[in-house]
């Protein structure tokens, strides 16, 4: 798949959103989530994903966000636009400032963690692919707290766009640092069963691990990493150093 290829894909899937009408009261979804790679994630050997629930604020303070602003573009035919503007957002997120340099540090948990991953990795972090499971978030929040009927629509379509992602950068690993809840666990299940030729689970230790294989790809899921107890501690570092046996250790041979 060529980068014009995921483009058109992301525009396939966003196009079906021709109404707001499902959602419950005010509008208040932020802008769509898009990734792609940093030209750092094509050269490594080291392909690992990074997934985080979602992402709060996404293109919301500078008026990008919304479900209706994606149907009135689907209406205009403006769509790319959006879609633009989603992936240059992308291209700076991990900087200190736009055409800055990599960030080595963040007061968010979530980024704290992937950078830990790539420092563990001895890899820059826009070696890494940040990816989030939920496209969208809801006034800052999950939108796993919307109704259900509600919720089931943004899960589907984000589920059809981490995929197309997943298929676009084939990384070898995936650290899904959602939180270690049902509904989490359920879009998971879908993403694998509806898009990646299902799943095989290795390891569970309930409420705190699940590592798995789909489509080839090494998984694990863990607690999000804002959720500081000394057992969550203790499963986010060992998802890291999974990373690390899988990619830096070298064999020695007697």
């Amino acid at each position: 798949m060529e980068q014009t290829q995921l483009i058109n894909r992301y525009q396939e899937i966003l196009s079906s959103i021709t109404s707001s009408d499902f959602i419950s009261g005010e509008d208040l979804y932020s802008g769509v989530f898009l990734s792609q790679p940093f030209d750092e994630y094509k050269s490594t050997p080291k392909k690992v994903m990074v997934v985080g629930r979602e992402t709060s604020g996404w293109n919301t303070k500078n008026n990008r966000n919304s479900i209706s602003r994606i149907v009135a573009a689907n209406s205009s035919n403006t769509l790319n636009k959006i879609i633009e503007e989603s992936l240059e957002r992308y291209s700076w997120h991990l900087l200190d400032k736009k055409n800055g340099n990599a960030k080595k540090t963040s007061q968010s948990w979530f980024k704290r963690f992937f950078l830990n991953v790539a420092k563990s990795l001895e890899i820059d972090s826009r070696a890494l692919i940040y990816q989030n499971l939920y496209a969208w978030d809801f006034n800052g929040t999950s939108p796993t707290k919307r109704k259900n009927s509600e919720f089931k629509i943004i899960q589907d379509i984000s589920v059809r766009l981490i995929a197309t992602s997943i298929k676009f950068n084939k990384p070898d690993m995936i650290i899904f640092a959602v939180g270690c809840n049902k509904v989490n666990d359920q879009t998971i299940k879908k993403l694998c069963n509806e898009h990646l030729n299902g799943y095989i689970s290795n390891e569970i230790i309930k409420g705190r691990y699940w590592r798995f294989v789909c489509d080839g790809i090494d998984c694990i899921r863990i607690a999000h990493p804002r959720a500081q107890n000394e057992e969550h501690s203790r499963y986010r570092a060992k998802a890291i150093q999974s990373a690390y046996e899988k990619f830096c250790l070298i064999p020695i041979i007697t």
